[in-house]
């Protein structure tokens, strides 16, 4: 059969995966609209070294990055955080991040306590979800049938059995932060699948969590790092997925944003304006945000626009500061590890500080520190209404509460990220099912991105071929 022409919209780690699996059977146009491949995988030259702004780890519980790494002859370039131990500012103080969570959520009171983390008072009230009484969540909680009128907050599940102190101090911070969201809002099922079908239909969220988690340990034997990261950063993954592309035949444009799609003619399924050209082409793949979606379909395919334009986003301000590494005494090195975590109670406009030289030491000269400072998530907008000057002022201020630090910095490098992180807030997964639908009713016409099924690197990886084998198929 005479080979089509696809159209992938976006050269994320999304759009390059879709159209490195398209290339082998399909002409693949690959369009961007910014002036590289990558999105937010970005990693720069700060004072010698790599650093990256975006991302710096992927999870190796779902293996789709990690494998992609190997398949791409990047295995000897995968290197495990330096260290795990992390920090929280509670109380009106850094303490040590307890261990015995999911993802934020205690399973081990005991260490809670002990811990200080959070008040004796919080201990007793996360105890009392132990007392038995009615289901924790609905049966069907999390597994993906269940309708957007059955779906729960992270914040609702676990502040009506663990209290409210409990979620603000440590899940809002850890599940939040990753999300740059607020866990009052975001879907338990959509945010934290495994846990949420954990808890379904059970009495307990301690229990039930404790029980998924022993259920999951792997043998010590079979134990790998978490955490991954690569040794020149992650922006390598995407440039060496890109020269990947191109020796597959893919047909690379940057500065090339897709605007407007229209239906075809003269064979071709559909007719896509790109940058200044339009481009015929029998399929299209849109790995691009969601509003960026919407607004290409949105003369065609008004329906479907709308409910894209329904997911909010989130923006976020990274700043990277270098200071003399003798301005933090080694004890409190060891006490913050990677980072601390700063709770959305505390009134702070950082939402954490990453001890970049401690948990990537390729990241800083051997008599530096690196400390990376994010601010902004869902509702705080204020980090990025800020200008550089203004900004940098608050964080120094908040750095020299937290860690102590009031020398001025060596080096400072600010990267903003405007509508950056897609929320999934409570019916969002009925919502992407309703568009997915849609789209599948129009045609050779696939979607991927974060705003998907989840903002991860190995979750994009995996959508993103899920979405390349659809269109595929629906072409035919």
């Amino acid at each position: 059969m005479p080979r089509k022409r696809i159209l992938v919209a976006g050269a994320g780690v999304s759009g390059l995966v879709a159209a490195r699996v398209l290339a082998d059977a399909h002409d693949v146009v690959l369009a961007e609209a910014e002036g590289t491949v990558g999105g937010k995988m970005r990693t720069v030259d700060f004072r010698g070294c790599p650093l990256d702004l975006g991302p710096d780890v992927f999870i190796t519980r779902n293996p789709a990055a990690e494998q992609l790494c190997r398949e791409l002859d990047l295995g000897e370039e995968l290197i495990a955080p330096s260290t795990s131990r992390a920090a929280i500012w509670a109380r009106g103080r850094l303490r040590p991040f307890p261990s015995g969570l999911a993802l934020g959520i205690p399973i081990d009171l005991g260490r809670l306590l002990r811990s200080g983390v959070v008040s004796p008072v919080a201990v007793v009230r996360a105890a009392t979800d132990l007392v038995p009484r009615g289901r924790v969540a609905p049966v069907d909680f999390g597994s993906g049938t269940a309708s957007a009128r059955t779906d729960l907050s992270v914040g609702a599940v676990v502040g009506r059995r663990l209290g409210r102190e409990v979620v603000g101090t440590l899940v809002d911070p850890l599940l939040g932060g990753i999300n740059a969201g607020d866990v009052r809002q975001l879907s338990f099922a959509a945010t934290a699948p495994e846990l949420a079908r954990a808890i379904a239909g059970r009495r307990s969220v301690l229990l039930a969590l404790r029980a998924h988690l022993k259920a999951g340990t792997r043998p010590r034997t079979q134990k790998s790092p978490i955490f991954l990261g690569l040794a020149r950063g992650l922006e390598t993954l995407a440039r060496v997925l890109e020269q990947d592309c191109a020796a597959r035949g893919v047909e690379i444009r940057t500065n090339a944003a897709v605007v407007e799609l229209r239906r075809g003619g003269r064979g071709h399924g559909w007719q896509a304006v790109v940058g200044a050209d339009e481009l015929a082409c029998d399929g299209i793949l849109l790995a691009v945000p969601s509003h960026v979606t919407a607004g290409i379909v949105a003369a065609p395919f008004p329906e479907l626009a709308s409910l894209l334009r329904a997911i909010p986003y989130s923006g976020v301000v990274t700043v990277a500061f270098a200071w003399p590494a003798d301005v933090i005494a080694a004890s409190s090195l060891a006490l913050i590890g990677s980072g601390v975590l700063l709770p959305r109670r505390s009134g702070l406009l950082s939402t954490a500080l990453s001890l970049t030289s401690s948990k990537w030491p390729r990241s800083a000269r051997p008599d530096e520190i690196v400390v990376r400072a994010s601010a902004g998530r869902h509702g705080d907008e204020r980090a990025l209404a800020l200008d550089d000057g203004t900004l940098l002022a608050h964080l120094r201020s908040e750095i020299a509460t937290v860690l102590g630090v009031t020398a001025p910095p060596l080096d400072v490098l600010v990267r903003r990220w405007p509508e950056s992180f897609p929320q999934y807030v409570v019916g969002h997964l009925a919502r992407v099912a309703r568009i997915e639908r849609l789209a599948a009713d129009l045609g050779p016409i696939a979607l991927a991105g974060a705003w998907t099924h989840g903002i991860g690197i190995p979750a994009c990886i995996a959508q993103a071929k899920r979405a390349a084998s659809l269109l595929a198929g629906a072409l035919r």
